[in-house]
């Protein structure tokens, strides 16, 4: 809330300059900066920062263009994900508070993602473009808050067409004859080797689309990523963290109990907790926090530690054991 500019919106790159007349936001950061308020309950309607939510959605709507597009010129690959994060803004602060002012533009934003996607289900830096599983996962995530909400139109095609990426993202574990494909995911299909945040952030996608708990790949996934890509400060991978704790707690049980220990020490150890940054994470400690900065690592450390309590579609518990209504993955 202190490095809010004056017009309410946030900036990346220059961020310590929030206190000066003129200075220049961007989609990216408020949409990230955003997130971790609504995340806490706090909107544009309740709570001690009603006015910096309401400051921030009003800059996303007076910058959103006719189209739906809400990347407010931010520049080059990164666009996509601008729009995505700002996207799921709108929908959830809609989805609390059912401000009618807000309906149109989520909707909107909502349509522009439909009409991005790539004809094989993908979606990149720019509209149209085939998929890539990182700017994949923002976009799912966004339709996802729409389709909850359920007041919002987000045709079932949109979603067929999602699954049908995931399935040429998905990749076999060499040196693994028993492994399925689907277990493990790549940035791209046909492309590279799997990576755990690509995994992460497919199984969560995997979950949005229908897979339950029992499905025997998402349980080596989970496994995978428990087991060999614990948290740890030796690989500080924030956004590979931002996606894995919610695709762990949504799974639950043991997993998750091991993987929470962890990573919540490890945020709460890397807090700065003296100077004019108290409060913030330093983006140099965590792989690609240079690009992003301060805003972008706070963002998502913040996002990862409301995980329990979120409250918005987006992060609440899943019911990943539909054919059994009486067992829990609140543990």
């Amino acid at each position: 809330a202190s490095v809010q500019n004056a017009d309410g919106s946030w900036s990346l790159a220059n961020f310590s300059r929030s206190g000066r007349p003129g200075n220049q936001g961007d989609a990216a950061a408020t949409g990230l900066a955003l997130l971790p308020f609504l995340g806490a309950g706090q909107t544009q309607e309740f709570g001690i920062y009603k006015e910096t939510v309401a400051r921030g959605l009003q800059w996303l709507m007076k910058n959103q263009s006719r189209d739906g597009d809400l990347r407010a010129d931010f520049p080059g690959q990164a666009g996509m994900y601008a729009h995505g994060q700002c996207a799921i803004v709108l929908c959830e602060a809609y989805a609390l508070t059912g401000d009618e002012q807000l309906r149109v533009p989520a909707q909107r934003a909502i349509d522009f993602i439909v009409q991005a996607q790539h004809r094989a289900g993908g979606w990149r830096d720019f509209p149209g473009q085939e998929g890539d599983t990182s700017v994949f996962g923002w976009q799912l995530m966004a339709l996802q808050s729409a389709r909850e909400m359920g007041v919002l139109d987000v045709g079932q095609e949109t979603f067929n067409r999602a699954g049908n990426y995931l399935d040429r993202a998905g990749q076999r574990k060499r040196r693994d004859p028993v492994s399925e494909s689907g277990v493990l995911y790549r940035y791209q299909p046909d492309e590279g080797e799997a990576t755990p945040s690509m995994t992460a952030e497919a199984i969560l996608c995997r979950m949005y689309l229908g897979w339950d708990r029992d499905d025997p790949r998402l349980m080596r996934a989970v496994q995978w990523l428990g087991d060999e890509h614990p948290p740890s400060l030796e690989n500080p991978d924030i956004y590979y963290w931002y996606y894995a704790t919610q695709a762990m707690h949504h799974y639950g049980g043991p997993q998750w109990q091991k993987w929470n220990t962890e990573m919540r020490q490890i945020l709460v150890e890397t807090q700065t907790r003296r100077g004019s940054q108290t409060g913030s994470w330093e983006a140099k400690q965590f792989e690609w926090g240079s690009q992003g900065g301060r805003i972008f690592a706070t963002s998502f450390a913040v996002c990862t530690l409301e995980v329990y309590y979120r409250r918005l579609p987006l992060f609440r518990n899943l019911d990943l054991n539909r054919a059994d209504e009486g067992d829990s993955q609140d543990e």
